[in-house]
């Protein structure tokens, strides 16, 4: 079950005692946390950290040059003027997902679309799912170690707010409840916000 950047296990391992692990009474508000905070990162980085086979982006086509919202990139599948026919010429940076057209490629009011594959890479299924462990797609790249590592520290910032008792925090929308009002409100912690300052994406539009 993919959380965020992680699955519900190694979450359940970071946040639970040993006592709770296999307790599934809190797998719903955990997966929501784990989602939130994923929703946060991306949204402080200007970019989508976690790998998509198929990701699309349109933007404007006043411009030479395009950083994609989700790399490293393994594959770029169609660049495309919409409306035009046949691909665009370009070159690409895959580490960075930046692409460069060679020369401006139309007016503000014309489109483009890339279509690609990329972002990090994990394990999003659990240890009793069929298939476990999955192997990592050719040419991608793992979720590095510290980023990974800021995500768990954000959670663990979050899931301490609640009840140790976990009172209303199970039953019928409770999960809903608790992120309404917790990640409404989330500050990041100082050490997560310098962790991720090297992986901002540092594109307007």
């Amino acid at each position: 079950m993919k959380c965020g950047l992680s699955n519900l296990t190694i979450l359940k391992r970071y946040l639970l005692p040993d006592t709770l692990a296999t307790d599934r009474k809190f797998d719903a508000v955990l997966q929501g946390i784990g989602l939130g905070v994923a929703g946060l990162f991306d949204s402080v980085c200007n970019r989508k950290l976690d790998y998509l086979e198929g990701a699309e982006a349109v933007f404007t086509g006043d411009r030479e040059h395009f950083t994609l919202p989700r790399y490293p990139v393994v594959s770029v599948t169609s660049v495309e003027a919409i409306g035009v026919a046949g691909d665009l010429p370009y070159t690409i940076n895959e580490g960075s997902g930046l692409i460069r057209f060679f020369g401006t490629i139309g007016s503000e009011r014309s489109q483009v679309r890339v279509v690609w594959t990329g972002g990090y890479w994990f394990e999003a299924l659990e240890p009793d799912d069929e298939g476990y462990p999955s192997a990592r797609p050719a040419g991608a790249t793992e979720l590095p170690n510290d980023l990974q590592a800021a995500f768990l520290l954000q959670c663990e910032q979050v899931w301490q707010t609640h009840d140790r008792l976990g009172t209303g925090l199970v039953g019928d929308g409770a999960g809903s409840a608790f992120l309404n009002t917790r990640l409404s409100t989330l500050e990041l912690v100082p050490l997560v916000v310098t962790m991720l300052n090297g992986y901002r994406r540092y594109q307007l539009s």
